[in-house]
């Protein structure tokens, strides 16, 4: 009895190194990308920089893609939802704006780009899902998420004065357009 309680104490504290690995990988990531660009940006650097090994890292992110990926999950999340919560993308559109720094370096090439596929990644996932041929769903998928990252790239370089709420429609209607199932 005694070991499953100790057992059971065990993971909990496991799953909190790991989460605590990750996020100082992720901190480092930020950091370094923001600092040397992501062209020049190691794996290794990455490593330094957060206190861990080489392989701990890598067990965590193979690719510095991965981390990359893991750094914009959540926005990508808000801007991927099918019948995106008008609230949530006003959430996140507040804090575009309150990081609007980070952001465009964010939203400026090559990251753009491969910030692009992990968004149409997670909309084509919810256009097969509502039945869109894998073909026609990655097309789509890739079309709307370019267009919502060059209308949020517009919006915060000041390219359109639009009240966060307003823009949130206007995200909202955008990727309902670009990557609605119902097309033929």
């Amino acid at each position: 009895m005694n070991t499953d309680r100790a057992n059971a104490g065990a993971a909990p504290r496991m799953d909190r190194r790991k989460q605590r690995t990750r996020q100082s990988a992720l901190a480092a990531f930020a950091g370094l990308l923001f600092e040397q660009g992501y062209e020049t940006l190691t794996l290794s650097a990455v490593a330094a920089r957060a206190g861990l090994g080489r392989s701990t890292l890598y067990e965590h992110f193979r690719t510095k893609d991965a981390l990359l990926e893991a750094s914009v999950e959540r926005p990508m999340a808000v801007l991927a939802a099918g019948g995106a919560d008008p609230l949530a993308l006003q959430g996140l559109l507040e804090h575009v704006r309150e990081q609007a720094g980070s952001v465009r370096v964010l939203l400026a090439q090559p990251l753009r780009s491969r910030i692009a596929q992990v968004l149409a990644a997670r909309i084509g996932v919810r256009l097969r899902a509502g039945g869109v041929p894998a073909a026609r769903a990655a097309l789509r998928a890739i079309a709307a998420a370019e267009a919502l990252l060059a209308a949020l790239a517009h919006w915060l370089r000041g390219g359109c004065a639009i009240a966060i709420p307003a823009m949130a429609e206007e995200l909202a209607c955008l990727l309902d357009r670009t990557a609605r199932a119902e097309c033929p």
